[in-house]
């Protein structure tokens, strides 16, 4: 187990800013992973270079955001157009990242680079499934690894003060949200008469379960479910999709998932802590119920 290194005392404003800093340059190699990963090629050699041509990046075309405003969208080499993906992904990932260390930093750096860790995961699964409809299972299955090994050093991700019951809490976790996707997903496909859910999206919510605990599965499932019929019906009135388009699930997911650590988590364990008060209140015969 990781001793819990405070992060107080500190100037938050600036180490929030230097977190986006570092979000922009890890959103550049995620950008990198999204591209090759489903290509089976290395992410770390060859280094950057257009995949157009092959000339290689120099650095300062290569500075996350900005490089792509100063090139005005084209590969300063051959002048093909630099899809705007490329800088959404970096502004996204520097801002969740900065987003993450404003929220968490007061309960210690292990558990803002385990939610950072698993938001970069969460980034390059998502941009994949939206390309290829298939989340590798280094993303899946290596998600819910690396939540449990993440558990178990940083047992404060679930509020638990030992590795052993860190790690339990983590495993609870990927078999409850793996089993319920599983559950939805069986459920629709007889309804539906056709596979309703690839088994990479349980694998996915399963990492997620790992890291956030068996609680975040109560949020994540109906607000991803959500998320996706309004992305769905925007589609179908917007004339680009019809009544049984095929969509990635896994972004809905990882949407799900962002917004549990900034206020789902509270929503859930309030809802846990009044039913279980509820409970304990309860009457114990049915002499209580009588007028």
């Amino acid at each position: 187990m990781i001793p819990t290194i405070e992060l107080t005392g500190i100037n938050i404003p600036l180490f929030t800013a230097f977190a986006f800093v570092i979000g922009a340059c890890v959103g550049s190699f995620l950008n990198v992973c999204i591209y090759r990963i489903p290509l089976d090629v290395s992410v770390v050699t060859p280094g950057s270079h257009c995949s157009t041509c092959g000339t290689p990046i120099p650095w300062y075309h290569n500075l996350p955001i900005v490089s792509w405003f100063v090139l005005r969208g084209r590969a300063a080499c051959c002048g093909v157009r630099i899809d705007r993906r490329y800088w959404m992904i970096e502004l996204l990932t520097a801002l969740a990242f900065a987003a993450i260390f404003w929220k968490y930093h007061t309960h210690g750096l292990g558990v803002v680079l385990a939610y950072a860790l698993m938001t970069a995961g969460l980034i390059i699964a998502s941009a994949i499934d939206m390309d290829h409809f298939i989340i590798p299972d280094r993303f899946t299955l290596g998600g819910a690894v690396a939540g449990m090994v993440c558990s178990t050093l940083v047992p404060a991700l679930h509020g638990q003060s030992t590795a052993f019951a860190g790690f339990t809490e983590s495993l609870r976790g990927a078999f409850v949200g793996g089993f319920v996707l599983w559950a939805v997903a069986m459920i629709g496909s007889k309804v539906f008469r056709k596979e309703a859910m690839g088994m990479g999206d349980v694998k996915f919510i399963a990492g997620m379960g790992a890291f956030l605990g068996w609680t975040s599965i109560v949020w994540i499932i109906p607000i991803s479910a959500f998320i996706g019929s309004i992305f769905g019906i925007g589609m179908i009135f917007s004339k680009g999709g019809t009544w049984g388009t095929r969509m990635p699930y896994g972004p809905f997911l990882a949407i799900a998932a962002f917004f549990w650590l900034f206020g789902g988590s509270y929503a859930t364990d309030s809802y846990f802590a009044h039913l279980k008060k509820s409970l304990e209140t309860a009457p114990l015969t049915q002499d209580a119920y009588k007028p």
